[in-house]
């Protein structure tokens, strides 16, 4: 009998890193064949990462959302998201991956839309094909990266910090991202506050379910809090927390083999039948029907794969 799957394996970024902790930029290749046979399973990361397939071709599957990967096609993941990839021939291409700490995300108002953009999406949108004059440009900038983190001469990092946000600057012009046409000044603020609130999400789901417990931590009225929400990303402040709990359901009922009463538990519900209901209310399925459907490769009823 094969042995139960009971947890989604945490990786760090010191596991990929071989110069810097803060920073990766590497061909695939050069990460080793471990590298390969560790990500045909179902793991999240404690950092975001790019990937860019420059040959070959790969299926992805993110959280429970499957892609064929073929060249020059770039993909963002947010931290935590569960990902997992079956490389069906041999592939190359590039790895950047950095904490949130590298860039000070969460206090870079400019940098809030991109973010938003390409790592944290209501709908997964984080698949972008380049063309021939749009490769070279990439390629520049990676190829500089690799450079810098080689080298590491004075003022290295600073200039890793522009060339990373210069990429994300080009990918988020390439998949057409625009923010919300807020006064400036609020969208400084707005930004910093929607994305603290995502970050409490991550912290407390798990026992915190409520509009009025994020307000109250944020300081602001879950008006307040609900208009952000709907400002800057177009549902809800309770969808968020909601779909934050339904996708980790989704996640450990399609990468593990924990029952609904189980992952009931693990989710902070007192009432495993309680949660059924809950997750059938927002999914249009059962948590046995979404597993079933899920592993068939049949697409999902209701909620379609909530996105950080």
């Amino acid at each position: 009998m094969a042995e139960k799957r009971d947890h989604i394996e945490i990786v760090s970024l010191p596991e990929y890193a071989k110069a810097d902790a803060s920073f990766v930029v590497s061909t695939l290749c050069s990460l080793g064949p471990d590298f390969f046979v560790h990500n045909e399973a179902p793991h999240r990361h404690e950092f975001y990462t790019i990937y860019w397939i420059k040959k070959g071709e790969l299926t992805h599957t993110i959280d429970t959302v499957t892609h064929v990967v073929k060249r020059n096609t770039l993909f963002f993941l947010a931290p935590r998201q569960v990902h997992k990839m079956h490389f069906s021939e041999k592939v190359d291409g590039y790895m950047i991956a950095f904490p949130d700490a590298f860039m000070c995300l969460q206090e870079a108002a400019n940098m809030a839309g991109i973010q938003s953009s390409l790592f944290i999406n209501n709908q997964f949108s984080s698949v972008i094909t380049l063309d021939a004059e749009q490769e070279k440009e990439f390629e520049v900038i990676v190829q500089r990266m690799m450079r810098e983190m080689q080298e590491q001469e004075a003022g290295y990092e600073t200039a890793l910090h522009s060339l990373l946000r210069y990429f994300l600057v080009l990918a988020s012009r390439i998949k057409g991202a625009s923010m919300a046409a807020v006064p400036e000044q609020f969208a400084a603020h707005n930004s910093s506050v929607f994305l603290h609130f995502k970050n409490l999400i991550e912290e407390n789901y798990h026992h915190l379910k409520n509009v009025s417990d994020y307000a109250d931590q944020l300081h602001i009225k879950p008006v307040l809090l609900n208009d952000i929400s709907k400002q800057l990303s177009g549902i809800t402040a309770g969808e968020h927390i909601r779909n934050r709990i339904i996708l980790e359901a989704q996640r450990y009922l399609y990468n593990t083999d924990l029952t609904a009463k189980e992952i009931a538990y693990k989710l902070g519900f007192e009432d495993p039948h309680y949660f059924s209901r809950f997750f059938k209310k927002y999914t249009n399925q059962s948590p046995s029907e979404f597993r079933d459907a899920a592993r068939a490769g049949a697409p999902a009823n209701g909620l379609s794969a909530p996105i950080l």
